[in-house]
């Protein structure tokens, strides 16, 4: 049967709940290693994540917004997908100056097609979908949102040909009993037709509407795919790498926000589960102190955070924010931290990508090369980085606010009055790395994207 007996929840429950209150931290280490990377490190690796926690925020808007979007360019040479995506990762009145570094970084990635429908078999020649979905759970009225993404592999190169697709998955949105809370239950059973077992019947059609990309199919070397997620949405993105089928291409990397423990590797088998493990590469994002960096270090699904080959797994702490636990975990924060980490007093940190090759770790991921990722910064900033760190860092008190409109969007933990107000003052010892998101009053200068039906 899918769902475990009604003892079994409750226990797992109650034991997570302890390990929550206990205060358990995630795994962190050797920042010089290229394994992990420490909150101090940061900042040198921040404009490397920027695009992915921009695609991981505007995937919580309407599909429909993306869409009426699509192919629309203005004199400058921004989409208007992408500006979109800007604006509702970096918002707010007093984050211009920032959403101007933000757009030169996302400048080459357009948005292709995107889906938050009930899935049964986008191939419908897919045999094996077919037979999975006569063989379903209890109906469900959604399905797993996503969107896709298409980098240009240099400005000159024109925007029919590109380097990389990016598969960025919603994370968890509605009440309690929505259908994202409920696949969030995966782990411990669930007798429905929820998004993980949505998805796993369709890895494969997803895979093939990649390969019928116009500029996948131009491309004189094949694009790398990539996946990308917030919570729930990076949960997903995990379970989509490890799911894919053999014989077509796999997802070389998955960038995962404030992740959620459940990867659905239960669903998968162990040849397949392993078969794709082999030469992946996950990165673990995450603001310090959010809620499922709790939950992650108690009861963290296959694969492990301590993975350091097949996959290998990295976690990346940023710590730039002061809040409750479940205020901290909200992705148009982690997104703005990411994007203000990499623009130091008007100047562009140089861009820097992680290790990717780690010991004697082989993995099918390569960061764009410095020719790709060159017109990702700022004209007559390229040789120049943010050595002010000092100066920088703590200008202004950050702290994190969670209003009921929060909580409905994003399918927090908390009750509507679980909220943190600044004092106004520089927490001198929290952190380094920190800026501001919320003025002095505690005032949120983030608003809540529109709420994804």
């Amino acid at each position: 049967m899918r769902f475990a007996s009604r003892t079994f929840v409750l226990n797992f429950a109650a034991a997570t709940t302890s390990f929550w209150l206990a205060g358990v931290q995630p795994m962190v280490a050797e920042p010089q290693g290229g394994r992990d990377i420490l909150a101090a490190y940061a900042y040198r690796y921040a404009q490397y994540y920027v695009p992915y926690a921009i695609q991981s925020a505007v995937v919580y808007a309407p599909v429909s917004e993306l869409d009426a979007r699509r192919g629309q360019w203005n004199e400058k040479g921004y989409g208007a997908d992408a500006e979109y995506a800007v604006q509702s990762a970096v918002p707010g009145s007093d984050n211009e100056r920032l959403r101007g570094h933000a757009r030169e970084i996302f400048k080459p990635w357009r948005y292709r097609f995107g889906s938050e429908s009930y899935l049964t078999c986008i191939d419908p020649s897919d045999r094996e979908c077919q037979a999975e979905y006569l063989n379903r759970g209890w109906a469900f009225s959604s399905g797993p949102a996503f969107q896709i993404w298409t980098r240009a592999r240099s400005r000159s190169a024109g925007r029919d040909e590109c380097s990389e697709v990016s598969i960025a998955f919603r994370g968890t949105v509605g009440g309690l009993f929505g259908d994202s809370w409920r696949s969030n239950y995966n782990r411990v059973g669930s007798p429905y037709d929820d998004y993980y077992y949505q998805l796993r019947r369709n890895v494969g059609g997803i895979m093939k509407l990649i390969q019928n990309l116009d500029c996948y199919k131009q491309a004189r070397t094949k694009p790398q795919i990539v996946s990308t997620g917030h919570s729930l949405g990076a949960g997903l993105a995990q379970f989509a790498a490890l799911a894919t089928r053999s014989g077509g291409p796999r997802i070389a990397k998955v960038f995962a926000f404030d992740s959620s423990p459940v990867t659905g590797a239960h669903l998968l088998s162990k040849e397949l589960r392993e078969g794709n493990a082999n030469g992946l590469t996950i990165d673990h994002v995450y603001e310090s102190g959010e809620v499922l960096a709790l939950a992650r270090a108690a009861v963290q699904e296959y694969p492990s955070l301590s993975s350091r080959c097949n996959p290998m797994v990295r976690t990346v702490e940023v710590k730039a924010a002061r809040g409750t636990l479940v205020g901290l975990h909200g992705i148009p924060l982690l997104a703005t931290n990411l994007a203000d980490l990499s623009y130091n007093e008007g100047d562009p940190s140089t861009y820097r990508p992680p290790l990717t090759k780690v010991g004697d770790c082989d993995v099918r991921y390569q960061p764009p090369t410095f020719q790709e990722e060159e017109d990702m910064l700022v004209a007559g900033a390229s040789g120049k980085r943010a050595v002010a760190v000092a100066r920088g860092y703590g200008r202004v008190d950050r702290s994190a606010a969670f209003s009921s409109a929060d909580v409905r969007q994003y399918g927090s933990l908390a009750k509507r009055s679980m909220h943190t107000a600044s004092n106004g003052r520089a927490d001198k010892g929290a952190v380094l790395n920190a800026y501001a998101l919320t003025a002095g009053d505690g005032a949120p200068s983030f608003t809540p994207l529109p709420r994804a039906e």
